[in-house]
């Protein structure tokens, strides 16, 4: 019974609390800081001028490609825009649910739907999904993707995993982590059954197992054939866009000066910090083992501590629009902790390090091989990219939050969790509404967002 009402419930609940929210802030704000230029490509492909594009743009026109649906519907206005991201964002509880779903076993239906409410609920993600940007329609393709992935429908997969690469093109190291996850799998099966044990029992980042792997020709041949046999639609999008970055001499289109690739480690540090926070039933989950880890392993606390320390030093990013935008968040933590005092970026390794300790326990009943393709993904997604923006960090969290398992009967940290995230929005909705900024460049009172 639960497995077909949840799906037609969720939406629902999502669409009756968040539709007055909606309308109410598009009366507040019609317009909100990179609306100015999304909300103008979208009306120029909304009413058929596609030879016109905003060279501050970034991304590729997936997010504009989607709004032609509007033009039946004779919809081609701002607000229709912003009704594609919260269309988008009702459709993603539906799939967050039968991921987390699947992910957790058909008997928790109940925590999935709670856990789904709760993702949709997210912050950062929830707000953005009152505005016309590309991250709830970007979340939908990479989800739908994922869920197809799972069920090893590959060819629809890939239909998805296209669409989420044509909305934001950091999605394709998405698509890049399920392939090599399933290139992973399936050596280790294949290993495995050469091996006749349990495919539990191949440790997989064993020196001694993975020479062995490497060097028995007849069960590479096998494997790589069965790799390319499921994982061939994958790489006709991988590879070409492996070409169009050597052909474009960047990720990105359109204003490259201001996005150009760096190495910044410390956006993991900052985004362990984010999981720390908005994760809050892991975080109570995962506590006492991660500090049972700590105290056990001192050694190499204290060698991650000073590896924490250089990094912090030596590869610090400060990116200019961080200081000078004042309508979000991250420039208010900046320039009141983080850059006035010295001290403070320093003093946070120790918080760094415990909660990269906490994300890793969160994972450590996944099989070896998404641990590992995971944290590479978040290391390509995140450690490349000079501005601090918390929009770069929602899909790595509820990639990660899919899969955390809960521990105990009780539901009393997830339904914190979701107690979190109502509060933390009322809290930024009321500032939205209420605070204004005057910019001496636009003749609208400006707001403060995540």
């Amino acid at each position: 019974m639960h497995k077909y009402l949840w799906p037609v419930l969720l939406p629902m609940l999502f669409l009756a609390y968040s539709l007055p929210l909606f309308l109410r802030v598009y009366a507040t704000a019609p317009n909100v800081i990179d609306e100015e230029f999304h909300l103008r490509q979208g009306l120029h492909f909304c009413n058929k001028r596609f030879d016109v594009w905003d060279p501050k743009i970034t991304t590729f026109p997936g997010l504009y490609l989607v709004s032609l649906i509007l033009i039946p519907m004779n919809a081609c206005t701002e607000l229709g825009l912003r009704c594609i991201s919260l269309a988008a964002a009702t459709v993603n509880v539906v799939l967050l649910y039968k991921i987390r779903q699947r992910l957790l076993g058909g008997a928790h239906g109940q925590l999935a739907a709670l856990d789904a409410i709760t993702l949709a609920a997210l912050p950062p993600l929830y707000f953005f999904s009152h505005l016309y940007y590309t991250d709830a329609l970007s979340l939908t393709t990479v989800l739908l993707f994922y869920y197809y992935w799972h069920k090893e429908s590959h060819l629809q997969a890939a239909v998805f995993a296209a669409a989420s690469v044509l909305l934001r093109q950091t999605n394709v190291v998405w698509v890049g982590m399920c392939f090599a996850v399933l290139a992973l799998d399936v050596l280790t099966g294949n290993y495995a059954r050469v091996k006749r044990i349990k495919r539990q029992q191949v440790e997989l980042l064993n020196p001694k197992t993975l020479f062995s792997m490497l060097t028995s020709y007849r069960l590479l041949g096998r494997s790589i054939w069965q790799i390319l046999r499921k994982g061939c639609y994958y790489l006709i999008i991988i590879l070409p866009f492996v070409f169009f970055v050597f052909l474009n001499g960047s990720i990105v289109i359109g204003d490259k000066r201001a996005h150009e690739a760096t190495l910044h480690v410390p956006q993991l540090f900052y985004f362990s910090i984010f999981a720390l926070i908005f994760g809050v039933s892991n975080t109570l989950h995962e506590l006492r083992p991660t500090l049972r880890w700590l105290a056990r392993e001192k050694l190499i606390v204290l060698f991650l501590l000073g590896v924490g320390l250089l990094i912090v030093k030596w590869n610090t990013i400060v990116h200019p629009y961080l200081l000078a935008d004042n309508r979000h968040y991250t420039f208010y933590i900046w320039n009141r902790f983080y850059g006035r005092y010295q001290w403070f970026k320093y003093a946070m390794v120790p918080f760094y390090i415990f909660a990269l300790a906490l994300l890793h326990s969160g994972l450590q009943h996944m099989r070896t091989s998404f641990k590992l393709m995971f944290w590479i993904a978040v290391l390509l997604v995140l450690c490349f990219q000079r501005l601090l923006e918390l929009r770069y960090f929602l899909i790595p969290f509820v990639v990660y939050r899919l899969h955390t398992q809960p521990l105990a009967k009780s539901r009393w940290a997830e339904w914190l969790e979701l107690s979190c995230y109502v509060a933390l929005n009322a809290l930024t909705f009321y500032i939205f509404f209420t605070k204004e900024i005057t910019w001496q460049n636009f003749n609208e009172p400006q707001r403060i967002i995540w």
